[in-house]
């Protein structure tokens, strides 16, 4: 209800099918977009509508609207319309090894961001693609994250993230301070 009426378009969400019961997402939301001061009832849209706890989503979705889309916008001159995700929710282990530690998508806890999408129709991939201004952006999002999550991680700090930004919430070792920023 908070979300809601802070603007965002949200619903409850059913808690995926999982055949691992340690894969548990507490207070399931689906989210379609999220509000970006300043713009009224243009909305950042979040077209895969992960699922992600409610905790986690509004985490997110304060991050991309009152960090992320206004650096993009004085960066490259152009609003953040949309930014391409997976779905959120996933019961995997990390790094989608066949063995080992469950990941923060297990919870809900993460998301995945693969390229942002500006108002005068061109995508931003968060793999480097040569093109300095929207790279500068991007590191400076990036950067800014690690204030905002636990773990920060993209191209260049794993074979795994090398295409994609991954932020989590998951809380490692005994206390919310620790960060990984890769």
């Amino acid at each position: 209800m908070r979300l809601k009426a802070a603007g965002f378009d949200v619903e409850t969400a059913e808690t995926p099918a999982s055949k691992n019961d340690n894969c548990r997402i507490d207070q399931p939301i689906r989210i379609r977009a999220i509000p970006v001061p300043g713009r009224g009832e243009k909305a950042l849209r979040l077209p895969a509508e992960p699922i992600l706890s409610c905790p986690f989503g509004e985490t997110f979705g304060n991050w991309l609207g009152t960090l992320v889309a206004p650096t993009v916008l004085g960066s490259l001159k152009s609003d953040l319309v949309a930014v391409q995700t997976g779905p959120g929710f996933e019961c995997r282990n990390r790094n989608r090894l066949p063995s080992g530690k469950l990941s923060a998508h297990a919870e809900g806890l993460a998301i995945d961001i693969a390229s942002l999408e500006l108002a005068d129709g061109s995508k931003m991939p968060v793999k480097p693609n040569g093109h300095g201004q929207q790279q500068a952006a991007l590191d400076a999002v990036r950067r800014a994250a690690c204030g905002w999550f636990t773990t920060v991680l993209g191209p260049g700090s794993d074979a795994s993230h090398a295409d994609h930004l991954h932020v989590d919430t998951m809380m490692h070792g005994s206390s919310d301070r620790y960060r990984i920023c890769q």
